[in-house]
């Protein structure tokens, strides 16, 4: 299998396209209100947001803590290897937490902490 590097860029770029504009429309935020608080030009982010532009990564890094998007949320999907790859207890427990809804994470979060503080 051949690594092939232009769709790999292409994919790279619209991947990071999406979740950087799904994350500032989810908070309701112009691209004017964020370019001005993390200091980058209106341009840049819409470049950024339309695919011409990736940024740097220290705008990346600030549009992720603006955002409230971490950054393994934003390249996750453009690994090509699985840090949890492999099928230990940690990996078990950590897929079967992701299915959780926010309330029941709460909850184990609750009974864990209470584990602790007791046992």
């Amino acid at each position: 299998m051949c690594f092939n590097y232009v769709n790999y860029k292409y994919r790279r770029i619209e991947y990071i396209r999406e979740k950087i504009k799904k994350a500032r429309n989810n908070l309701n935020n112009t691209q004017e209100y964020v370019a001005e608080n993390i200091d980058i030009s209106i341009d840049l982010l819409r470049n950024i947001e339309n695919g011409r532009n990736i940024g740097s990564i220290p705008t990346l890094l600030n549009l992720c803590n603006f955002l409230k998007v971490s950054p393994n949320a934003l390249f996750s999907e453009l690994l090509n290897f699985n840090e949890f790859s492999n099928d230990t207890l940690d990996t078990k427990l950590l897929k079967q937490f992701q299915k959780l809804s926010k309330k029941d994470k709460e909850t184990l979060k609750n009974i864990i902490i209470h584990i602790d503080k007791n046992y």
